[in-house]
Parts: C-alpha cells; sequence; structure tokens
C-alpha cells in the first residue's frame, strides 16, 4: 500500500502540472489572439432618430450599446472619432453598460452628411450618418434632446455661473468697503 500512495502522487503532480499549463495556455490565447475581445462584447454607436431643422441642417440623437458588461472608456482619438473634425471632443468617453439612449447629439448641415461623410467611428464600429438621416427613424416632436447637447451646455452653464458668482463677491466686498465703522462709533451712557 506504501508502494501504491508514491507511485500515485507523481502521476497526480504531473496530471496537475500539465492541467494548470494548459490553463495558462488557454488564458494567455484569450488574451493574446485578436479577435477573441468580441466573445466579451463590445461598445458600438447606434443613432436613435434624427430631426430635420428646416433650414438645411438636421439634429440626430445618438447613443452607444455597450456589451461588455463593464462601464467602458475610449478616450478622443482612433477608438473615439467623430468627422467632420469641428465636432471632435463632443462626444462622450464613458460609457456604461448596456444600451444607452440620447448620449449626445451632434448638429450637421446637409453638406457635412451627404458630401462631407459625417460619421462617429467608436471602439472600431463606424456610423456614416447620411445612411440614417436616408433611412432611419425621425425623431418625434415629443422628442426631448439630450440636455447637455454636444456638451457645450453644461460648460456654458457653469461659466455663466462663475462670472455671476464673481460679480456678486465683488459688490458684496464693495458695499461692505463703504459701510460705517462700527468701531469708531460712540454710544451715549
Amino acid at each position: 500500500m506504501i508502494g501504491t500512495r508514491t507511485t500515485s502522487a507523481p502521476r497526480f503532480r504531473g496530471r496537475l502540472a500539465r492541467f494548470a499549463t494548459a490553463a495558462v495556455v488557454a488564458a494567455l490565447s484569450l488574451v493574446a489572439i485578436p479577435g477573441t475581445a468580441s466573445a466579451a462584447g463590445s461598445v458600438a454607436p447606434i443613432v436613435d432618430c434624427y430631426r430635420d431643422n428646416g433650414d438645411g441642417s438636421y439634429w440626430v440623437v445618438v447613443g452607444y450599446n455597450n456589451t461588455t458588461g463593464s462601464q467602458k472608456t475610449y478616450p478622443y482619438g482612433t477608438a473615439n472619432q467623430v468627422y467632420p473634425t469641428r465636432l471632435q471632443g463632443q462626444q462622450p468617453t464613458t460609457f456604461a453598460k448596456g444600451t444607452v439612449h440620447g448620449a449626445w447629439q451632434v448638429k450637421l448641415t446637409f453638406s457635412e452628411i451627404f458630401y462631407q461623410n459625417a460619421r462617429w467611428t467608436l471602439n472600431g464600429t463606424t456610423i456614416q450618418y447620411s445612411q440614417y438621416v436616408q433611412y432611419a427613424t425621425v425623431c418625434p416632436p415629443s422628442t426631448v434632446l439630450p440636455a447637455d447637447g454636444n456638451g457645450l451646455g453644461t460648460t456654458m452653464a457653469l461659466g455663466g455661473a462663475g462670472v455671476v458668482g464673481a460679480f456678486m463677491l465683488y459688490r458684496s466686498r464693495r458695499r461692505l468697503a463703504n459701510l460705517p465703522d462700527p468701531a469708531g462709533t460712540t454710544t451715549a451712557v
């Protein structure tokens, strides 16, 4: 019996070592082989709807679908790029998991859409706005466009609040400077 245990222990250790090696190789191949990332999900842009402004411009309401199961970040650059370049920097860079409608909106001219190939490339997927303005859903009149628009609304509101705050601070300091000094006044006893 003692001999049986000693011969099965090295066999068990050998099998365990082979299994561990196979597990490491499998894990490395999932990380190293391109294309396996798609099995883990992706982040892709979607067009929710568009609105014809009647003046040769369109609002396109854009969202995304994140099937990775976790929040992802794609900074501005090759993995998160918009055209025409005047719009670069207005698209989101952080993408919550799941489908998010109305993440941002983009205002484009007819020329930008149909002649300048306006588009958004996100994580290897590109949407061309011309396809959506021709064939996609028109935003119903009741559609509320994203509050932050192209990201400038919040910035403008914060800037305006800062200017108003600075003015109010300046005004209150001037009023305090013009008040009589209470220490210099005397009262009758």
